[in-house]
């Protein structure tokens, strides 16, 4: 759990170019004693500082939009803040807790601890992704890594002791990931993780190389990144995505057969089991048919219809059901097809998303916010990992090298 103690003084914004400055101290809780050392960052950016031995940072040159600042110091637990450049507090004070003893607990469920070995290539799979980019992708210090997994829940928890880094060679880039959750549960089919994450540059160079610019600007193109900027800035369509409503439609007919037959609806069919009696050939072909149907409108949405204006910086989107967000500028990778065994040539890509919440709040740099709010099927459920991940302050126009 994490356990923080902010304290903000006057608000005074400082503005330059259309970019600010952001001022601050980390103490200790005992006798507010100043901590040199300890990395303080804007979250899923490159942009951060290290305290002095005042314990004093900055971080400068920070684009408009909404951020989580989070200062990190090896024993102790971390600390953030939320802000937003239109309201940019003068100094932020951060007030650091030694993290306590971690002490097994007895868990509903219970589990047992398992090894690399056993769940390495599974996690990788579900973190790093199986991108070409996620190929050239590797955790370097992979042994800060516990595995957790609860056999009655059947369910996969990951638990990083210290932070992962992170070794991007296709994007160019090293990733601090201080790792907050990572669960997989196999009766759900669902996967989630997130976490606090510094973008540097590989090789402590100031700027990437054409190379791997190149292929940056590619893993923007579709992106769930560039699908959210696009909406904030009201150019769907100018930016190649055809956005339509979609219902899901269960399929009531082989609910009510499993009910009879007492199959439950959330086990998935990999066969479809051997009846016997008057009704079994009835039953066996309605248990073979799929759990839903899908139904398209047939009109396109633009911005308008899904996002609210607040008057601020950020902006709340909504809608019902789900949305289908087909990505016209780019194919689908082989990569995809393959793991989902699909014969057939690249489609461009195809991503159906829906909310896990009554609505979510967007920003001009691509972030959203509650985390998990934005639930994805199809590509982007395959392709949105940490191999493809790129900074909130990535612009896909920068060319210099």
């Amino acid at each position: 759990m994490i356990r923080l103690l902010v304290i903000f003084f006057l608000f005074q914004v400082e503005v330059a170019t259309g970019q600010s400055t952001l001022k601050g101290f980390v103490v200790d809780e005992k006798d507010s004693v100043p901590m040199a050392g300890c990395s303080v960052f804007l979250t899923n950016t490159s942009m951060g500082a290290v305290t002095n031995k005042e314990g004093y940072f900055e971080i400068r040159n920070i684009p408009s939009g909404n951020y989580e600042v989070v200062a990190t110091v090896i024993s102790y637990e971390t600390a953030s803040y939320r802000f937003s450049t239109d309201q940019l507090p003068r100094q932020v004070k951060f007030v650091m807790h030694p993290k306590a003893t971690v002490m097994e607990t007895v868990v509903v469920g219970g589990y047992v601890t398992e090894t690399w070995e056993k769940w390495g290539r599974t996690f990788l799979e579900y973190f790093i992704g199986m991108s070409a980019n996620s190929k050239e992708t590797f955790i370097k210090n992979k042994e800060v890594l516990w595995f957790r997994f609860y056999k009655k829940l059947h369910k996969l928890e990951v638990i990083a002791k210290e932070p992962l880094i992170i070794e991007n060679q296709a994007l160019g880039y090293q990733l601090t990931y201080h790792l907050q959750e990572f669960e997989i549960n196999f009766k759900e089919l669902s996967n989630f993780f997130s976490g606090h994450v510094l973008f540097t540059e590989s090789g402590g160079r100031k700027v990437p190389r054409k190379n791997s610019m190149r292929k940056r600007q590619e893993a923007y193109k579709g992106s769930i990144m560039h699908f959210i900027r696009s909406l904030y800035n009201g150019n769907l369509e100018q930016e190649g995505f055809e956005v339509r409503r979609m219902k899901r439609l269960r399929n009531t007919e082989k609910d009510r057969v499993r009910t009879i037959c007492n199959i439950p609806l959330n086990r998935v069919l990999l066969a479809v089991p051997r009846l016997t009696g008057d009704s079994s050939a009835y039953y066996e072909r309605i248990l073979a048919q799929k759990d839903y149907t899908d139904e398209y409108d047939s009109s396109l949405l633009n911005s308008n219809s899904l996002v609210v204006n607040t008057g601020t910086d950020h902006k709340v989107i909504a809608w019902p059901d789900y949305l289908a967000i087909t990505y016209k500028n780019k194919l689908e990778e082989q990569g995809y097809l393959d793991y989902y065994n699909e014969k057939r040539k690249p489609y461009p890509i195809r991503s159906l998303i829906h909310l896990n919440a009554e609505h979510v709040i967007i920003d001009k740099n691509g972030n959203w916010s509650p985390a998990n709010a934005i639930i994805s099927e199809w590509y982007w459920s395959w392709s949105e990992k940490v191999g493809d991940m790129l900074p909130l302050d990535f612009d896909p126009y920068q060319t210099k090298d």
